[in-house]
């Protein structure tokens, strides 16, 4: 299929917000008789390009004679909740696009199907990565994923290298002397050079929940107790990690302010970690970008090499009329032939490729063998499991908000650590237990 774009990612989401609510699909007056009709809500994740969903969807309507779908395209912005209020009171759609990790609200509701109410054989599930237990609840698959997102670190190989380094860092030492020494030499040459940036803390204040529960996972940290009944932060683990992330602006390495992706790509950053998408963003910085910056694995923790978990899945409303329509447009989107497209904005594909027709696996290859990226991103990818993902899932609204002012609060010292710990963790567990 054709219309295959480069993905934009945070610096497209103010455009994309102009799309608001709009109906993609041809004119139901022109519509064939006789047919299925399902509704399609989705955020217009191929960004910066958002008629490659219009085609997707007319792909399918042309596919098949008994099924229509109807496309409607949401801003990110606004988008998911528009979702869940419409579910929530019984007008929501069909069909929708869902975080991966999915909402325990929807979930604990009985609103979402279960994938093997719409068709879907145990063959069907079992071709997916392990990872794919992020979206099971109570021993059932309730999203069946288009791809997946991990943090990775991304830097500037022409920045290190004037400075003395060949390679990217490794470990958590590694990453604060390289960056230190990077932002001391460039100042003393007159040209200060960030070494590294939390994003998160600057242009894009919702990052910093990834960046913040990467740090958090490395540093043996979690987010809630095990029966996800209290909220975990406040502990020896989330000391370690935001403290070592203060460091970075008490010892003066990093400036709050600078943002992390802009600065990278003028050049004024060395360093950052984010999900691998940002990588379309990168490229779109052409000369300022090409050729000089690469993809590294997270640098190691005091406990592991993790780091956090995205991504997008397709879920279904419970109750149908016609629940196996809406599997034939599900597993159609989210087919491993389809999937496979979404590697050119480096979405990583959910299935395993060893039980996937050899076709597809020859197409998934030709990405992982033509652009070096792929190498670390699937060695991040592998270093994960659903753990995090799945305590996030419970007090999930309070937590993602709570993280944005108390994380940044205590990185940049304005808050205790420990107070600015407290904080999330009192905001999260009010949440956790129902008020």
């Amino acid at each position: 299929m054709a219309h295959l774009p480069h993905r934009l990612m945070a610096a497209a989401l103010a455009a994309t917000s102009a799309l608001g609510v709009s109906a993609c699909s041809p004119d139901p007056a022109h519509r064939p008789t006789g047919r299925t009709t399902i509704t399609f809500w989705t955020m217009p994740f191929w960004i910066g390009r958002p008629d490659n969903l219009k085609h997707l969807v007319e792909d399918f309507n042309a596919s098949q004679g008994s099924i229509d779908v109807r496309l409607t395209v949401l801003d990110w912005q606004t988008g998911r909740e528009t979702i869940k209020k419409a579910v929530m009171s019984g007008q929501g759609p069909d069909i929708w696009l869902a975080n991966n990790g999915l909402e325990l609200d929807l979930l604990s509701a009985g609103r979402l199907a279960p994938l093997d109410s719409l068709g879907y054989t145990a063959d069907d599930l079992g071709r997916f990565r392990p990872l794919v237990k992020v979206n099971e609840y109570q021993g059932r698959l309730y999203g069946a994923p288009l791809y997946f997102d991990v943090d990775v670190l991304l830097y500037r190989k022409d920045i290190l290298q004037k400075y003395g380094f060949t390679e990217a860092p490794r470990t958590w030492e590694e990453l604060k002397s390289t960056a230190a020494a990077i932002t001391a030499k460039s100042a003393a040459a007159g040209k200060k050079v960030s070494g590294w940036q939390f994003k998160g803390m600057d242009d894009h204040l919702n990052a910093i929940n990834p960046t913040w529960e990467s740090f958090l996972c490395q540093a043996g940290g979690s987010l809630t107790s095990p029966d996800f009944k209290t909220s975990t932060q406040n502990t020896e683990a989330g000391r370690t990690a935001m403290n070592y992330m203060k460091s970075f602006y008490t010892d003066k390495v990093s400036t709050t302010g600078t943002s992390a992706l802009g600065g990278f790509i003028e050049g004024d950053v060395a360093m950052f970690s984010f999900y691998q998408s940002a990588i379309s963003d990168i490229a779109a910085g052409n000369e300022k970008t090409r050729g000089k910056w690469a993809v590294a694995p997270m640098p190691v923790g005091p406990r592991s090499g993790c780091s956090a978990v995205g991504g997008h899945s397709l879920v279904a409303r419970a109750g149908l009329a016609d629940p196996g329509a809406a599997g034939t447009f599900m597993r159609w989107l989210s087919s491993p032939s389809t999937s496979a497209q979404f590697m050119e904005f480096h979405g990583i594909f959910p299935y395993d490729t060893a039980k996937v027709p050899r076709e597809t696996k020859v197409v998934v290859d030709s990405f992982y063998n033509t652009d070096p990226s792929w190498a670390a991103i699937m060695t991040q990818f592998e270093r994960n499991t659903p753990d995090l993902l799945l305590q996030d899932r419970h007090g999930f609204g309070a937590r993602w908000e709570a993280q944005k002012s108390d994380v940044v609060a205590g990185v940049d010292g304005r808050t205790p650590v420990d107070q600015a710990l407290r904080g999330i963790d009192e905001k999260v567990g009010r949440e956790l237990n129902g008020g």
